[in-house]
């Protein structure tokens, strides 16, 4: 099946053209043919009126046709057959030329189909095609008279029209679809600026508009068209980022206030009571962690369309989030080892990044056993950062593996966790943000690594 429009205009361009030029050939063939043989008809038509007139005027039919064979004033393949179609004259010459002639088939049963006017019809000899008439005689009673003339170039003529037909048809085939292809690839250009400008638009920043000035007004129209889409999805996804971040903002104060009066209330019971109140702060304490992931997940988004401004070095951050998290490591009985190459930059948001790298190291501390390790690199890749973050902990199986970067999904879901299961979330759209790619790679029971792609901010340098 074909699967580019380019392809299928042109294959279409090509039928077109195809049936054109076959429909062309075949009436050219038909006219000439029909013109070629209305010629011969017509000197066939004159002559046979001639031999009749000389015929009507004399007694001796035969004698006559003797005479005019003779005199060699009438075409040199002349006959007279009877109602059966056998001979019953014919000149000498053709008795010389076409001996066979008297049982040719297609002439006897011209003769013998008892037709009542005159007819033409082309035969082959062993000369070459003639071209015959075949006239009802008066006299002798029930006999037909039978006139020819060789078709000389006729058919050479025709020949040469069906042979220049097989062999132009094809090269014309050729360039025609070369040249609509073109011509297809032209027309359509449009389509694929449109296409790349909408491909390099990412859904955290749909701020940009595609910019074609085409001098064509189905082009200018569809660019409009989707500009206004962008433009309504933009609106959309704003207000959905700006309520995002103002509940959890607002939610975060109460939140506050029912942790402090719990933890308050806490102090005062009696310790059989000190379980739902342990419980009840968890709670609070899981959905604070929640709304907070919401706002950053929010924030994430909003500052997608500037989290390229400037270069940022990623060695500094990457390090900086590394100690972070390695003091998080010790405090639960893991060993980080961290390994940045220095130097590197991107254009991006430093505050992102950090968030970034805090979150993948949060999560392979979590989920890493007291005796494990966590490995933390980024190095330069000819004109890319490729960052990982590596652990040994308890890894995430195979079924939930393609949905880790879904949002309120727990790719480890044999520990419970108090999270939001939004974390990985954030970390694909800070990821994407800055044009660059996560991939996140794990065997049960063997570990996780999270490899991190993220374009050079100077790539020409050394």
């Amino acid at each position: 099946m074909i699967a580019t429009l380019k392809a299928r205009t042109t294959l279409w361009n090509v039928l077109v053209v195809a049936s054109a030029l076959g429909l062309f050939a075949t009436l050219l063939y038909a006219w000439l043919a029909q013109t070629l043989y209305a010629h011969h008809d017509g000197d066939l038509q004159e002559e046979a009126r001639r031999v009749l007139a000389a015929l009507s005027s004399t007694a001796d039919p035969i004698a006559a046709l003797q005479l005019l064979d003779h005199q060699g004033t009438v075409a040199p393949f002349l006959m007279v057959r009877d109602a059966h179609g056998q001979m019953v004259f014919r000149s000498e010459r053709l008795a010389t030329v076409e001996p066979d002639i008297g049982a040719h088939e297609v002439l006897t049963h011209a003769a013998a189909s008892g037709a009542t006017s005159e007819q033409f019809f082309t035969v082959q000899l062993a000369r070459g095609p003639v071209r015959f008439t075949c006239v009802p005689l008066t006299r002798p009673n029930g006999t037909y008279l039978q006139l020819g003339r060789a078709l000389g170039d006729v058919g050479r003529m025709l020949e040469v029209v069906v042979v220049a037909s097989a062999v132009l048809i094809p090269v014309v085939i050729v360039v025609t679809s070369f040249g609509g292809f073109l011509i297809a690839k032209r027309a359509l250009r449009p389509i694929d600026t449109i296409a790349t400008a909408l491909e390099s638009i990412q859904t955290t920043d749909l701020s940009r508009r595609v910019d074609l000035h085409a001098p064509d007004l189905e082009v200018r129209r569809l660019t409009a068209s989707v500009n206004q889409l962008l433009d309504r999805l933009n609106t959309s996804f704003n207000t959905m980022k700006e309520f995002t971040a103002d509940v959890s903002h607002q939610l975060q104060t109460p939140l506050t206030v029912m942790k402090g009066t719990i933890e308050s209330a806490r102090e005062s019971q009696s310790a059989d009571r000190q379980p739902v109140f342990a419980t009840l702060s968890d709670e609070v304490n899981a959905l604070s962690a929640t709304l907070q992931d919401l706002r950053d997940l929010a924030l994430a988004d909003a500052d997608s369309a500037g989290s390229r401004e400037g270069p940022v070095s990623v060695s500094e951050v990457f390090a900086e989030a590394g100690e972070l998290v390695g003091a998080l490591a010790e405090a639960h009985g893991v060993s980080c080892h961290t390994t940045i190459e220095p130097g590197l930059e991107v254009w991006g948001n430093a505050v992102r990044l950090r968030q970034l790298m805090l979150n993948l190291g949060e999560n392979a501390v979590e989920f890493t056993p007291p005796g494990g390790t966590i490995r933390i690199e980024a190095a330069r890749n000819q004109d890319v950062i490729i960052a990982t973050v590596s652990d040994t902990g308890t890894g995430i199986s195979a079924d939930l593996l393609p949905h880790v970067f879904d949002r309120h999904v727990h790719g480890r879901s044999q520990h419970s966790r108090a999270g939001s299961g939004l974390g990985l979330a954030i970390v694909k759209r800070i990821v994407d943000a800055h044009g660059g790619n996560v991939v996140i790679t794990s065997q049960p029971g063997a570990g996780t690594t999270a490899s991190i792609t993220l374009p050079i901010a100077n790539p020409a340098s050394v």
